[in-house]
């Protein structure tokens, strides 16, 4: 005679237990500085520049694996010393961004994640820091795929800290009415805190 119990569900045919535990679901915001520098030696200054970024996230992860999307807004910096306007304003600008990744999690210790994955960004308004005239804006495409890769380390209080490389695949130059043919690519490091509530 088979007899069943409420632990029965717990097991597989081969006698051993499930994982009936669900993901663990985690949000909160996230705020640090990018370091962002646009390749085009012939236009642009190369060297990393100081950004803000910050957002929200939520995520989700189970024992060693989890995925996490963000939604943070920044600000970048381009100057170039070969782009000057007819009153001699330097092409000196300021950018802002709606950037969305969606990141693979990696638990490798208890206290450090690798994170990996796409991010999607889109210019908001770009303006110019010394009254360069002209729609500047017009210059650069709209949307820009990135991918990033990084670390990031869990700290006691619900709080983390981490780095992140982003490179950007798409070329910005929007070369049907920019002024230049090279093409323009971001590269960003990322530090930033993070306040998580699990």
């Amino acid at each position: 005679m088979l007899l069943a119990n409420k632990s029965s569900a717990q097991y597989l045919i081969g006698g051993s237990k499930t994982d009936s535990t669900l993901p663990r679901i985690e949000f909160g915001v996230k705020l640090g500085v990018d370091l962002e520098s646009i390749s085009g030696s012939n236009t642009w200054e190369q060297s990393y520049k100081p950004g803000i970024a910050g957002g929200i996230f939520v995520g989700m992860h189970k024992h060693k694996i989890g995925v996490r999307l963000e939604i943070l807004a920044s600000t970048a910096r381009y100057t170039s010393d070969s782009l000057v306007d007819s009153a001699g304003n330097k092409g000196d600008f300021r950018a802002v961004y709606i950037n969305i990744p969606l990141l693979f999690e990696y638990r490798i210790i208890p206290n450090l994640l690798l994170l990996v994955g796409p991010q999607y960004s889109n210019l908001i308004s770009i303006a110019s820091v010394d009254g360069f005239s002209g729609d500047v804006k017009a210059f650069f495409r709209q949307s820009e795929f990135s991918g990033v890769i990084g670390l990031e380390g869990k700290l006691p209080k619900h709080l983390s800290v981490g780095a992140r490389y982003i490179y950007g695949f798409t070329n910005l130059n929007n070369e049907a009415v920019s002024f230049s043919t090279d093409k323009w690519r971001n590269s960003t490091i990322q530090l930033y805190a993070i306040y998580s509530i699990r």
